[in-house]
Formats: structure tokens, C-alpha cells, sequence
């Protein structure tokens, strides 16, 4: 009641309203730097902690001053400066010292001591600035009130740290700001409660109200200065952290290359998207996208072209999707597209064949022309998965079913795929086993002179017998060798192998194996070539090496190099099914080719098809005019070979003179005819 009294009845309320603002105030923004010394570390926590303490102490001395300005006790009044002074810096002091013991983890200490301190602090200062308050009367202390000012700022700074300990480094202050005002306008004007004058007989009462109003007046005015520069510095450090994390998340979630979302950012956006399915139901497409031919780029161009179509094709798949849709690079060459709310395969099927027209266009950079392709796999949410796993195995099959494809395009996911996949997949494994235990066999199918019928040699031919396929094609488990890079060891082998099957022939004999592009462009084929020479005891000139047009494309230089040191060695070189690739006089006359192989699809429709006729006949004067031996493969009537034979072939090979056999075999099969001969 004493409070309440002195408060409405010993005070100027205009002046308590303007300490109540000040109080208000500070209130909010010490919070807000009191959470910045609590949730830093380091020496920037020592820098929020001495801006917090002079805000803080400033706020609460200015509120204490401006309240005392209010207070009229009926006699003269004066102020001393030092003690005025000193008050303000136990202010500033004691709310360091308080805020650095609250930063430790003990709760207890952090509350209670931290908390403890803070509310000592604000009752020394507003004693000392009433010691600094000399009243021309008789001054008397009511102790109860003095301990009860003391308990009330104690258990209510302890509050204050306590709540902005649970509040975090959030934007709910108003708690812990309300229990420090609390702190501050219960210690205040309970001390004044315990403040009592008497005036002395004779001395005139009165108070220049006028002045002491503008004293506060200027007081609040500084004290929120120092406020506001506080509060401004939190800010601007704020928005600066912000725009700098806004910026470091643009980092770690964007492509630095071509600026569109990364593996990351696409990551989690499908796992949001695959999480909203069961809540809400919201169908999308997810595609996936393959750069056909970007390494002959960065081979020929450079890396720094590659870097510029890739950014081309960000720029061009932004612009082909629909508003909305996510685009990331998830790889080198590879992007992903999550196309929201789309479920229909019609459209899918739309979007994907626009990204595959749009990022087909020729791509023009520093006066030069690239042209490459785009191979896209689509599956759909939740027709075909609903989980990030599921969906993005599915849409890789569908990418890789469209990039096996003839004509390279888009494809939608179907459930045969993936069986095709698992066909493969198991394919791989079963190619792996067989490569590690050798487990390929060697058959010959025999060559002969289309002019007198003699056997001139025999062409070694690759057979794989799978335990649990039986026989497997080569054109089947071929080209998978290729992609796993067990060509090389598999070619080896069965260049080993041949050669001391071969040296066992007839020295007239001759062996031709078959070379993969692949084998062709490692470095170490000459060298493989001559161990196996040298192993078996077989005649470099004796063999023949057979290539396809394919292994000439590109990478002259390096196959260039290699056909010279095996012809330097004495072995041959064949271009094999001639006529069905890209078919080049140029190579012709580059390479060291000695023969030319007529592919069985044009003698297959010999005689009666007058384009094969012709292409045959001219592919033979072809050989003649080069000086090249021409062999015409696939031979399986006698029509086929006597119109071969008429048109100046050299050898033959077919099902007519034999199919692929054995090794005893065909040793047999020599050895009979050298029986003949001789007889």
C-alpha cells in the first residue's frame, strides 16, 4: 500500500509515464541483445556481451534517473555528479558480469548467480543514485521495504534469464523482457518506497517541476540513443547474417557451374515431394536427362566449351519446362527435372520429347558449332513408386533403355524394362564369372580361295556357353564386355589362345581374329599382340587382325599409331563388314588396310538383289584398283558363290564351305585336305 501511495501521491506521473516508456523500451532491446551474448561463442559472444551491458545499464540507469526526477519530496533537491555517475557504470559493470556467469551450462549457477548478480547490480545502482539525491530534510530508510526491493530485482532477473534460457535464440522475448522490467520498476519504486523526508522547520518545499521535466526529458533522449545504436547494430549484423546465409545456402543447394539446383537440393526436394503423396496426394513426373556425344566436346573443343554448352543446356532446360518445375545437375553431364502436379503420361511424354528437341538444337560458342543430344527416362508419382529410391531406380532404367535405343529419344518407365534390366544386370554378373575363370571357347570357321577351293586360313570367332543360359550370342554379351571394360582381358585370351591353336595348322594357313574398338584404343594391344606371338611361336605374318569401321571414328591419331606398329611387325590388318558403318574412302588410303571384308547382309542378297549386285561388284573393283585383298563373308548358296567368284573376290567364308567349329576339328578338317592335296 506504502507503494502504491508514494508512487500516486510523491511523483509527477508524466514524468513516471516517460520512465515507463524508457523502461518499456530498453526492456525489448536488451532482450534481443541478451540473446546474441547467450547463443554466440567466442570473442564476438565478448563483443554482444559489452554492447548488451552498456544498452542494458544505460536503459535501466535512464529509466532509475527519470523515475527520480518524478519523485517530490517536498524539499529542495540536489544532485551529485560522482555518485550520479558511478551509478551508471555499476549498471553497465554489473550486467557484464551477470551475463558472463549466466552463459554457463549449469542451470542453477547460470539462474541463480548470473540471475542474482543482474539483479544486485540494478539495486546498487539505484541506491547509489539515491545516495547521489540530497534531499534539504530529514532522510529515514524503511529496511523492510530495502529487503523486499532486494528479494522482488533478484527473483525476477533469475526469471529473466531463466525464460530466455527455454526461449532460445528465438523472436519470443515479451516474457523474459516483461520479468526484467519487473526487475527494474519493483526495485525502483519499492526503494523509493522506503525513502522518506521530513522537512526541516523553516526550509522551503518545492522542486523546479518545469526543469526536472526537461532534465528527464534529455535524459530519455540520450538513453535512447544508446538504444537504438544498440538495437541498430543487432539488426544490421542481423541482416547482414542473413544475407550472407542466404547466400552460403544458395551455395551449398545451386550448381556453381550452371547455377540450377545440385544433387543435394534435388535430393531432399524429392524426398519432400515423395513425403506430401500420403498427406495430400499431389501426383508429379520425375525425368531424368543423359548428354549424348558431350565428350567429343570437351575432347576436341576443350573443357572450357564443355562448361559453356553446359550452361546452355541449364539455360535450355529452364526455359523448355513449365513454371515451377525443378531443374538440378545431378552429375557431369546429367540433369533431373521434378515436374510438379503432372501424372498423365501424355503429358510427361510432351515435356520429355520438347527437352529432347530443345537440347538437340545446334549450341553456337565463340564462332564454332557443337551439336549433341539429350536421352530422357520418365516415371511418374505414384503410378510407377512412391519413395525417392524406387522413383529414381525406375526413371535410370527408363534413361538407360532410351540411350540403348536405335534412335535415342525419351522413354517412360514400363515394368519390362526393368525386367530387361535384371536380365542385364544378372548378364554382367554371370560375364564377370566367366571372364575371371576363362570360360570362353574358340571356334574357326574356315576361309577358302574363291578360285580354286583351297583353304587359305580360318577366322578365330568367340563362343560363351553359360552354365545356366547355355549359348550366349556374341552380339549379346559382346558389347556388355565392351561397357565393362573386360573386353581388353577377354580379347587377350582369345588372341593367346588362337595363335597356339593356329601354330599347329599348316604353315600355308593363315588366322584371322576379331579386334573390339574398345581393345583397339588401349595402348597395350601391340604389346598383347606380341606376347601371344611369341608365346604360341605363331608367324606375325600369318596373322591377320580384323577391325570395324566403327574403331576408325574419331581418336585418329591414337589408332593411327597402333595399326602402324602391328603392321611394322609384319602382322595384317582387315577392315571387317565393310560397307554397313560409316564407309570412308579416306580410311582406305590413311590406314594400313590390307583387306576389305564384303558384310554377309549385301552377299546374303546376291544374286537376284540388284543393289547388293552392284554394290559387290564395285566394292571388289575397289580392292583390285587399292592393291587390297577382298573377302566376301556369309556365303551360303552356290549362287552366292559363283557370282562372288565371277566378280574377282579373293576368299569366301559362309556356311557353304563351313560352319564355325572346334579346334580339333578344323585341324582335322586341314589335315584332310592337305591328304588330298598331296595324294
Amino acid at each position: 500500500m506504502r507503494v502504491l501511495t508514494c508512487l500516486y501521491h510523491e511523483h509527477n506521473l508524466w514524468i513516471v509515464a516517460l520512465s515507463a516508456l524508457m523502461c518499456l523500451v530498453g526492456c525489448l532491446a536488451s532482450m534481443k541483445l541478451f540473446q546474441r551474448t547467450f547463443f554466440e561463442s567466442g570473442t564476438v559472444r565478448f563483443q554482444w556481451c559489452f554492447l548488451s551491458a552498456f544498452t542494458a545499464g544505460s536503459a535501466i540507469w535512464a529509466t532509475h534517473f527519470i523515475a527520480m526526477l518524478g519523485y517530490r519530496p517536498g524539499v529542495p533537491v540536489t544532485l551529485g555528479g560522482t555518485l550520479t555517475v558511478l551509478s551508471a557504470l555499476i549498471a553497465v559493470g554489473g550486467i557484464a558480469l551477470g551475463l558472463m556467469v549466466a552463459w554457463t551450462r549449469n542451470r542453477f549457477i547460470s539462474v541463480f548467480t548470473g540471475g542474482g548478480i543482474i539483479g544486485l547490480s540494478i539495486a546498487a545502482m539505484h541506491y547509489v543514485g539515491m545516495f547521489a539525491y540530497r534531499a534539504d530534510g530529514i532522510v529515514r530508510w524503511l529496511p523492510e521495504y530495502v529487503i523486499a526491493s532486494l528479494i522482488l530485482t533478484v527473483g525476477f532477473s533469475a526469471l529473466t534469464i531463466d525464460r530466455l534460457r527455454k526461449t532460445g535464440d528465438g523472436k519470443n522475448i515479451l516474457l523474459p523482457a516483461g520479468s526484467f522490467a519487473a526487475a527494474i520498476v519493483v526495485l525502483h519504486f519499492t526503494g523509493m518506497a522506503a525513502f522518506t523526508v521530513t522537512p526541516l522547520p523553516g526550509v522551503q518545499a518545492g522542486a523546479d517541476s518545469d526543469a526536472f521535466l526537461a532534465l528527464a526529458a534529455a535524459v530519455a533522449m540520450v538513453a535512447l540513443f544508446i538504444i537504438g545504436a544498440g538495437l541498430s547494430t543487432h539488426l544490421l549484423e542481423r541482416r547482414t547474417k542473413s544475407k550472407s546465409d542466404e547466400r552460403l545456402r544458395h551455395i551449398a543447394l545451386h550448381d556453381a557451374l550452371t547455377e540450377v539446383a545440385n544433387r543435394r537440393a534435388f535430393t531432399e526436394a524429392l524426398r519432400i515431394e515423395c513425403g506430401k503423396l500420403d498427406k495430400f496426394g499431389r501426383p508429379f513426373a520425375l525425368l531424368m536427362i543423359d548428354l549424348d556425344s558431350f565428350k567429343p566436346i570437351n575432347d576436341t573443343l576443350g573443357h572450357p566449351a564443355g562448361d559453356i554448352v553446359l550452361q546452355k543446356v541449364a539455360w535450355r532446360l529452364r526455359h523448355a519446362v513449365r513454371r515451377g518445375d525443378m531443374v538440378a545437375r545431378i552429375g557431369g553431364d546429367e540433369f533431373a527435372v521434378i515436374a510438379y502436379g503432372l501424372n498423365s503420361e501424355d503429358e510427361a511424354a510432351a515435356l520429355a520429347a520438347r527437352i529432347v528437341e530443345i537440347l538437340g538444337r545446334p549450341y553456337i560458342m565463340q564462332g564454332q558449332v557443337a551439336e549433341i543430344g539429350a536421352s530422357v527416362g520418365v516415371s511418374l508419382a505414384p503410378d510407377h513408386g512412391c519413395d525417392p529410391g524406387t522413383l529414381v531406380q525406375y526413371t535410370d532404367i527408363a534413361l538407360y533403355t532410351a540411350k540403348r535405343a536405335d534412335e535415342r529419344g525419351y522413354r517412360l518407365f514400363e515394368l519390362t524394362m526393368q525386367e530387361a534390366t535384371q536380365r542385364r544386370r544378372l548378364l554382367e554378373v554371370d560375364l564377370r564369372r566367366a571372364c575371371m575363370r576363362e570360360d570362353f571357347q574358340i571356334a574357326y570357321q574356315p576361309v577358302i580361295d574363291s578360285a580354286t577351293g583351297a583353304f587359305t586360313g580360318a577366322e578365330a570367332l568367340l563362343r560363351w556357353t553359360c552354365p545356366k543360359r547355355g549359348n550366349v550370342q556374341p552380339s549379346e554379351f559382346i558389347p556388355v564386355a565392351e561397357e565393362l571394360g573386360l573386353i581388353s582381358r577377354i580379347g587377350a585370351m582369345v588372341l593367346k589362345k588362337a595363335c597356339i591353336d593356329a601354330a599347329s595348322w599348316p604353315g600355308h594357313l593363315d588366322l584371322a581374329v576379331n579386334i573390339s574398338p574398345v581393345q583397339l584404343l588401349d595402348p597395350r594391344l601391340p604389346q598383347t599382340v606380341f606376347q601371344a606371338l611369341e608365346d604360341s611361336g605363331f608367324p606375325a605374318a600369318r596373322l591377320e587382325l580384323e577391325i570395324t569401321e566403327t574403331a576408325l571414328l574419331g581418336n585418329d591419331e591414337i589408332v593411327m599409331r597402333t595399326l602402324t606398329e602391328l603392321r611394322d611387325f609384319g602382322i595384317r590388318i582387315s577392315l571387317d563388314d565393310f560397307g554397313t558403318g560409316y564407309s570412308s574412302l579416306s580410311y582406305l588410303h590413311r590406314f594400313p588396310i590390307n583387306r576389305i571384308k564384303i558384310d554377309k547382309s549385301f552377299v546374303q542378297q546376291l544374286p537376284a538383289d540388284a543393289g547388293s549386285a552392284s554394290i559387290v561388284r564395285a566394292i571388289a573393283q575397289l580392292g583390285q584398283s587399292l592393291q587390297m585383298k577382298i573377302t566376301a563373308e556369309g556365303i551360303e548358296t552356290d549362287e552366292q558363290m559363283a557370282f562372288i567368284a565371277e566378280h574377282g573376290c579373293d576368299d569366301v567364308q559362309g556356311f557353304l564351305i563351313s560352319r564355325p567349329i572346334d579346334a580339333d576339328k578344323i585341324i582335322g578338317l586341314f589335315q584332310r585336305e592337305t591328304s588330298k592335296a598331296a595324294a
